[in-house]
């Protein structure tokens, strides 16, 4: 059993609150995986590290699937994820951690981020190498992502990374960059991962306080 959980435009405490009752849900009714549709231009950094936790306290499987763009916030809660699958169309990158509104973000949730982040990353390196660097090099200006010789990102800019150049492998034996995959949904996804009838997607509504709903489906 499979649940999809939309996370889609500017990273608020909406969001965190949908995937916090997602999860919740997901639990109560024994849903053993979980889809984040991400397509962000990233948000509030208070509430990315809270939606990284969340993830990080489910149990079960947890993928990203990157409809348009995960950007800055976007990065950071994509990497959280076990698998990270992309639209063809789609891009990742450019995470430096700074405010919503441009300004700098104090030393402390810097460090909170990035130590957190890193963490959650490293977690995944047996399955996904090159994960910690790629992600290092959308984050630091100064880190030189370099790869079987090819320097794939210079000091003074941040990685971002297309469905396709996240698919590159690398490495020996050799592993995809980034992603698990490219498809044109969620379905045609977990088709592949599953079988085309070995999952189920649960619906169910999300009620929010001020009486609208969001439909998981």
């Amino acid at each position: 059993h499979g649940l999809f959980v939309p996370v889609h435009g500017q990273i608020t405490s909406a969001q965190l609150y949908i995937l916090r009752r997602g999860l919740k849900a997901a639990v109560e009714k024994g849903i053993d995986g979980v889809v984040v549709d991400i397509d962000t231009p990233g948000g509030d950094l208070h509430t990315t590290l809270e939606m990284m936790k969340v993830l990080d306290r489910f149990e079960g499987e947890t993928m990203t699937f990157v409809r348009n763009e995960a950007i800055s916030a976007g990065v950071y809660i994509s990497a959280s994820t076990e698998d990270i699958y992309f639209d063809p169309k789609s891009v990742i990158g450019s995470a430096a951690v700074i405010q919503g509104t441009g300004q700098e973000v104090p030393d402390t949730m810097k460090q909170k981020i990035d130590s957190y982040l890193m963490a959650r990353v490293r977690s995944y390196t047996e399955e996904h190498p090159h994960r910690a660097k790629v992600v290092r090099a959308m984050m630091d200006e100064d880190y030189v992502l370099e790869l079987d010789g090819e320097v794939l990102k210079d000091e003074g800019e941040l990685l971002s990374l297309t469905a396709k150049e996240a698919m590159k492998p690398y490495g020996n034996p050799p592993h995809p960059l980034l992603g698990a995959g490219i498809h044109e949904d969620v379905d045609s996804m977990l088709a592949n991962r599953y079988g085309k009838d070995g999952y189920t997607i649960k619906e169910f509504e999300v009620a929010n306080d001020n009486g609208l709903s969001n439909e998981m489906t």
